[in-house]
């Protein structure tokens, strides 16, 4: 749920940014993806994903219904913590940049929610941390790779 309300702030920054070029449609998707990167791969990955899974780990697996103690949390919050940087530095590097964490986060998001979707089917985990997050992963990872599609298309293969 917090991701698709981060996704919301995102595309709501994203809108009020772009506003001052109304007509620019470069500057509307650039403008429009770098605040959802910067969100969801950077602020959720950071706050959301790594903190979490780090220094709270046995919290984190009773709400999914996983093991307390396994080192596995370590690995998500790791990982989630490396995206959240590179999200964090996107809307200053931007181009390719930005567009590899904007595409490699979806693809965690999209499998994540599979995994996530997979145990509530075959396994009837409804956990609040494993059911909860099967729209908030799959719903921002489809929009990440549908906005870095008109990212590329409007701003980096024109050259601007």
């Amino acid at each position: 749920m917090m991701l698709l309300v981060a996704t919301a702030i995102g595309l709501g920054i994203g809108f009020a940014r772009a506003r001052k070029r109304k007509d620019d449609k470069a500057f509307f998707y650039e403008q429009l993806y770098l605040s959802l990167v910067f969100l969801v791969v950077g602020l959720n990955g950071v706050f959301l994903g790594f903190l979490p899974h780090v220094f709270f780990s046995d919290y984190v697996a009773g709400t999914i219904g996983w093991a307390k103690g396994s080192p596995f949390q370590l690995e998500v919050g790791y990982h989630n913590g490396c995206w959240g940087v590179l999200g964090l530095l996107s809307p200053w590097f931007k181009g390719g940049f930005a567009l590899a964490s904007g595409i490699g986060f979806s693809l965690f998001l999209l499998l994540a929610g599979w995994g996530h979707l997979r145990e509530t089917l075959f396994h009837g985990n409804f956990e609040p941390g494993n059911f909860g997050f099967i729209a908030g992963d799959i719903l921002p990872g489809i929009l990440l790779l549908v906005l870095a599609r008109l990212y590329y298309k409007r701003t980096l293969k024109n050259g601007l």
